[in-house]
């Protein structure tokens, strides 16, 4: 057996140098003056102290007079110096004294026990200049609950010094500021505030080895990625080399083989959502109502669309076929603007109406996506775009990672240098509970979370459905990723959504994916808290019985639900109007069924259930029909084998897998709400689209209409006998 070739060993020494420089260059950067390797930021310290806000006569020494009122203003003067260190002046102060650089501040938040400046909605606030540059390498967060008297300082620094030294300067530089103001005090030195420390500061590495991870997984990353090209390249040239079979005209026109421009243009439309955040962006075009990227995209597919229809007279004309998912679309938006309708006056009154009218255009926006997609995706190129899906979801999940571990959101930060980009305002900095804020492309943690999880069924049934073990082991590592990228947003929904989205998948094929799944199961825990250390345990403390009901961002969300009752009973059957409940006047919720009850009543919610209950239903059938096909000796649910079509088998997965990613939407619905964040409506249509096209055949040839093809009618969904009649009759 001949060994491999001079040029093979070449290029495989060739792709270890190149992926051990990019593992190095991941960790070090070069300096020129002088020259040298530097360490990047990617390994920090944290260090912590404790400091008591007390009088002359201390309450360490029960000299002080007690009462419930000495202790609340001794609480309420740790909040007012927690404030004050998170202000510009203060965070400059500190930035000259840790980095020993003019005009640099230090980034500081809190106190997140209060649950001070929250927000959980789309909306943004234009954002300000910032006067001061921001080192984010060095971080202070101030905490104190409002009552106890005691300030909690807590820093991070790219080393356990510096991170020392961020605490240090804090507690002196507020000993300066409450000497200050105490020296005057009308009531003399005994009345006056003291600070006293409660023990020394403690600090050390957090992430230790961090550098060494990051190395290894980009070097990791750029062999998968070579392996993966010189195997495409290599299996391209075999054949070749190989006589070819005779081809059908049609297969030779399917995406990505094809000169047709609409699913081209679908899959640029598909790579921006998963790869910008058009939601933070407004491109300058005059548009009516908003001009973001995925309007613009939108406006010319319709075009595209309309000329593809208007010209074409072959089998690249895209195809109209209603569903019951286009009805249950288009009843759902027949209620919202019937709802609106109803309602305007008041809305005008209460300064609504704009607020409502882009809602409206936001779903008009994601029912058109929905029909031009369904009328362009054929059935053999559902497979294609399901893979395609899986890709992308995965680059999201590797940056959602290396936000996680090293606060580089790489989507705001690239697209900010060419564009302008609304950046949020707590963008990888602690929530409320403490919890990291990780964005991805998207405009909201939990929906970065949802929409990995949609991507999760397809890489999971590749994965049980692979031919290979090399296959089988990439998408193992896909699932492994996905699960990574959620649990790095710290979000219950990061496990909460892929779990149901695996139930659904068990209780249609129970032993398949408990045998397959079964045995990964430590490999996608080992590589979740290897990509995302701490962030795993944090999501399940969380789901722990005594603190899923416990957690504030539960209670608080829940304890809003008995206040809505007005809002729901005045509008049982139509609502106030779609859009129209702006959480900034009223109430955040974070449950999209609840705020369609408000928005657009019970006939509202019923239509919005249609649209998921729809999609559900036919990915059913068309696993239904696909394995009644397979049972009777057929490829394709009852369609000549040809090639023209899916497998019956591949059909039957590939439906399974858009049924659970949808059920992960359906589950969400509860969590958050999903039609307020576009990147997964987007997602969720287009799924529906594929859900659609696997119902129908593909055209018998590429170049003309005018011959009946062999395989005209739809897949029959019926029992075995009347299938084959109809199959008869076509």
């Amino acid at each position: 057996m001949n060994g491999p070739s001079p040029r093979a060993l070449a290029a495989a020494a060739a792709l270890v140098l190149l992926a051990a420089a990019a593992g190095m260059f991941a960790g070090y950067r070069v300096s020129l003056s002088p020259l040298a390797l530097r360490p990047r930021g990617v390994e920090f310290a944290a260090a912590d102290a404790k400091v008591l806000v007390d009088g002359a006569a201390s309450e360490l020494t029960g000299t002080a007079p007690t009462g419930a009122a000495q202790a609340t203003l001794a609480g309420q003067l740790a909040v007012t110096y927690a404030l004050y260190l998170q202000s510009d002046a203060a965070s400059t102060v500190l930035g000259r004294a840790v980095t020993g650089r003019e005009g640099v501040r230090v980034a500081a938040s809190g106190p997140f026990t209060l649950l001070l400046n929250r927000e959980n909605n789309a909306r943004r606030a234009p954002a300000l200049a910032v006067p001061v540059p921001v080192d984010n390498a060095y971080r202070l967060v101030l905490d104190v609950d409002g009552q106890s008297p005691v300030l909690s300082i807590y820093a991070q620094a790219p080393t356990t010094r510096a991170a020392v030294a961020l605490v240090d300067a804090t507690r002196a530089l507020l000993v300066r500021h409450v000497a200050a103001q105490e020296s005057s005090h009308p009531l003399g030195p005994e009345a006056a505030v003291v600070l006293r420390p409660l023990g020394p500061t403690v600090g050390g590495p957090v992430d230790r080895g961090a550098r060494a991870q990051l190395m290894g997984l980009v070097a990791g990353l750029v062999l998968l990625a070579g392996g993966v090209l010189a195997l495409a390249r290599t299996r391209r040239g075999r054949r070749r080399a190989s006589p070819r079979a005779p081809s059908h005209p049609a297969l030779d026109d399917d995406w990505p083989h094809t000169t047709r421009l609409l699913p081209w243009a679908l899959a640029g439309f598909l790579a921006m959502l998963f790869l910008v955040p058009f939601d933070a962006i407004d491109l300058p075009v005059s548009l009516p109502l908003n001009s973001s990227p995925d309007r613009v995209a939108l406006v010319a597919l319709v075009l595209l669309w309309l000329c593809a229809f208007a010209v074409s007279r072959t089998a690249a004309r895209p195809r109209l076929a209603l569903t019951p998912v286009h009805f249950a679309a288009g009843g759902f938006f027949a209620v919202c603007c019937v709802g609106a309708a109803l309602d305007a006056h008041a809305l005008a009154n209460m300064g609504e109406v704009t607020l409502l009218v882009k809602k409206l255009a936001l779903l008009a926006s994601y029912i058109v996506f929905f029909a031009l997609a369904a009328s362009t995706v054929r059935a053999r190129e559902v497979s294609r775009f399901a893979t395609l899906i899986v890709v992308l979801g995965v680059l999201v999940a590797l940056a959602a990672v290396v936000e996680y571990r090293t606060h580089y959101n790489v989507f705001y930060a690239l697209w900010g240098k060419l564009l302008a980009v609304n950046l949020p305002s707590d963008l990888d900095a602690p929530d409320s509970i403490g919890r990291l804020t990780v964005y991805g492309p998207t405009s909201q943690p939990l929906e970065l979370a949802a929409l990995l999880a949609m991507v999760l069924p397809f890489a999971a049934l590749r994965a049980i459905d692979a031919p290979t073990r090399r296959r089988r082991l990439l998408y193992g590592v896909a699932i492994g990723l996905l699960l990574a990228g959620g649990v790095a947003t710290s979000r219950k929904t990061s496990l909460v959504a892929p779990a149901g989205a695996i139930l659904l998948l068990a209780a249609y094929r129970p032993r398949a994916v408990l045998r397959s799944l079964g045995g990964l199961a430590l490999t996608l825990v080992v590589l979740v808290h290897f990509t995302s250390p701490g962030a795993l345990g944090s999501v399940l403390e969380q789901l722990e019985p005594g603190h899923v009901n416990g957690v504030l961002t539960t209670t608080d969300r829940t304890a809003r639900y008995g206040a809505v009752q007005p809002d729901v009973s005045r509008h049982l059957l139509l609502g106030r109007g779609f859009g129209s409940y702006d959480p900034h006047k009223y109430r955040i919720l974070d449950n999209e069924y609840l705020g369609l009850l408000i928005t657009t009543g019970a006939i509202g919610v019923l239509a919005y259930a249609a649209i998921l209950g729809s999609m559900m239903w036919l990915a059913h059938r068309a696993i239904r029909a696909s394995r009644a096909g397979a049972g009777d000796g057929e490829s394709d649910g009852g369609a000549p084998t040809d090639g023209r079509a899916p497998a019956a088998a591949e059909r039957a997965s590939l439906a399974l897998a858009a049924l659970a990613s949808v059920g992960v939407i359906a589950l969400a619905g509860a969590l958050f709400d999903v039609l307020s964040f576009p990147h997964v409506p987007y997602l969720l249509f287009f799924v529906g689209a594929l859900i659609t096209a696997l119902r129908r055949p593909a055209p018998a040839s590429s170049r003309t209409l005018g011959a009946a093809p062999s395989f005209a009618a739809p897949v029959p969904c019926g029992p075995p006998g009347e299938r084959r009649r109809a199959l008869q009759i076509s």
